[in-house]
């Protein structure tokens, strides 16, 4: 072997490693090593709640969601720095309506990888969850700012469509009608041919009807 090719050698090993170590970064300048075994777990988690997505059995579902929190927490076993792990089981306590449980996992992935955008999702379907019945909209606030947050990151682009609809609800139940139809204005022009499309349009209309009186046809364009 020539030293040309030697040295060819070495480069393609670093540079993959540099890529496996690149996928773990945690966005702030800092590296993770996440071992195989706790990957792996985090993946048999996540395997298991897509069962779940499509499991309309309650005691299955139920079931697998349990499987999931366990496959989670042997990955946090494995290795305590993984924000992916926390925001996972955060979201799994969420589906069980613990929300304090979920809030001490998303404050800990929030805590290791402050840019976060998935966990700042998931803490703020919690907050406006917790704020519903409340005069109080402290919770309500915190949840807007959380989504806010979330958009800044351009790591939410496969999930921002449902933070604009998030966002609606989040105003519109707190009464801020406008911001309401601004946000679904917003995903409307980024996905004009969303399988919701229309229904989204008639929410639009709904909300401008309640907050000037009146409101444009279905078909007019967005403005």
């Amino acid at each position: 072997m020539t030293r040309k090719t030697i040295i060819i050698a070495v480069i393609i090993v670093l540079g993959g490693l540099l890529a496996f170590y690149g996928f773990f970064s945690l966005g702030s300048g800092s590296v993770v090593y996440i071992s195989d075994e706790a990957v792996l777990a985090r993946d048999r988690g996540e395997h298991l709640l897509n069962r779940r997505r499509h499991t309309t059995d309650r005691t299955q579902r139920a079931e697998l969601l349990t499987k999931a929190i366990n496959e989670f927490n042997s990955a946090l076993k494995l290795k305590s720095e993984f924000p992916v792990a926390y925001n996972m089981l955060g979201h799994c306590y969420m589906e069980r309506g613990q929300w304090e449980d979920a809030l001490k996992n998303l404050n800990k992935a929030l805590e290791l990888r402050p840019d976060y955008p998935a966990a700042f999702f998931n803490r703020g379907k919690i907050y406006q969850r917790m704020s519903l019945g409340k005069r109080d909209q402290a919770y309500l606030d915190r949840a807007i700012a959380d989504y806010h947050k979330s958009l800044l990151s351009d790591l939410s682009v496969n999930f921002r469509g449902d933070l604009y609809k998030s966002l609606a609800d989040a105003y519109h139940q707190k009464g801020d009608l406008g911001k309401s139809i601004e946000q679904l204005k917003t995903y409307l022009k980024r996905s004009p041919k969303a399988n919701d499309a229309t229904l989204i349009r008639r929410k639009i209309r709904g909300l401008t009807l309640m907050h000037k009186g009146k409101a444009p046809p279905l078909s007019a364009p967005l403005d």
